[in-house]
């Protein structure tokens, strides 16, 4: 039985959270690195986050329900700029082609390309790149 990290955490209460909506689902599941991360923050980049970490077979159903909470979760948020229920999280991966720009992100993020998220509204355009305080 293979596992397969499909999401990082630096923060255990939503890592555990996700954990606990997979397990209710029946897919076999666990977080790796929590402990350690826990203990020692500083450590968090150097090991990539705590990791969710989901049987193979499990895959596809488990990104599933994630999308799906994910996406739930931002039709009760407002946009601050509009006012309008139509956020959406959008994901851009940063590659290097410079040997030490890799190495620079390795460091900084744990991997050699970094992962921008940030939230953009379908109804103004408004982008951001943080849910507001009021909401979280």
């Amino acid at each position: 039985m293979d596992f397969i990290p499909i999401r990082a955490y630096d923060n255990y209460i939503s890592a555990n959270l996700e954990l606990a909506l997979l397990q209710d689902a029946g897919i076999n599941c666990y977080i790796k690195d929590e402990y350690t991360v826990t203990i020692d923050p500083l450590l968090s980049p150097a090991l990539g986050g705590m990791k969710l970490m989901v049987e193979d077979s499990y895959l596809a159903a488990a990104l599933y329900l994630l999308q799906k909470s994910d996406k739930l979760f931002l039709q009760t948020v407002p946009c601050p700029h509009c006012g309008q229920f139509t956020l959406e999280q959008v994901e851009e991966e940063i590659h290097y082609n410079r040997w030490i720009d890799k190495i620079k992100s390795l460091i900084v993020n744990g991997q050699e390309k970094k992962v921008q998220k940030y939230y953009r509204c379908s109804a103004c355009q408004h982008t951001f790149g943080e849910l507001p305080d009021s909401i979280v």
